[in-house]
């Protein structure tokens, strides 16, 4: 009867051990998960009225994978001098973005679970010095995290 008592025990604690890890599993996944990707060099095609063609954009796309919607409430940018103050989280300079209104919907925006919001950020000498002299960041704040999401950009001079 003990041997039988004891399998009982392990298998007990087996099973509930997979249940915890699950219940954390799903918990993880069932928040929002934001994904960005900045894109740099970007032009636009077509007409728009009252606008230069020849003006460049970096591109900032950012969608929900998880489950919950969230609101993203700015566009923004950052820049660190080097990798070590990129490591301590200490920015030179911070934006935020004032999206022209033919670049993306009006901010705040309700992003669904697998929805796709594309913004826009003007490309200008200053952003591209930037670039080139340390790690420059463009992202977005949302309502379910009080971290921002960011991703570097990377602008190469074009000949």
């Amino acid at each position: 009867m003990n041997i039988i008592t004891n399998i009982a025990a392990w298998w007990g604690a087996v099973v509930a051990t997979f249940v915890i890890i699950w219940d954390i599993y799903k918990w993880k996944h069932s928040r929002s998960i934001i994904n960005i990707t900045a894109s740099p060099n970007m032009t636009t095609f077509g007409e728009i009225p009252d606008h230069p063609r020849d003006k460049k954009y970096i591109s900032v796309e950012v969608t929900n994978t998880g489950a919950q919607k969230t609101t993203i409430t700015h566009l923004l940018s950052s820049h660190y001098k080097s990798l070590i103050f990129k490591l301590i989280k200490k920015t030179d300079k911070n934006y935020v973005v004032l999206t022209p209104a033919f670049l993306a919907p009006k901010l705040p925006h309700i992003l669904e679970p697998g929805e796709r919001w594309l913004g826009g950020i003007e490309q200008n000498d200053e952003l591209e010095k930037l670039s080139r002299n340390g790690f420059l960041y463009c992202g977005i704040c949302h309502s379910n995290s009080k971290k921002s999401v960011m991703q570097r950009v990377i602008i190469h001079k074009e000949n």
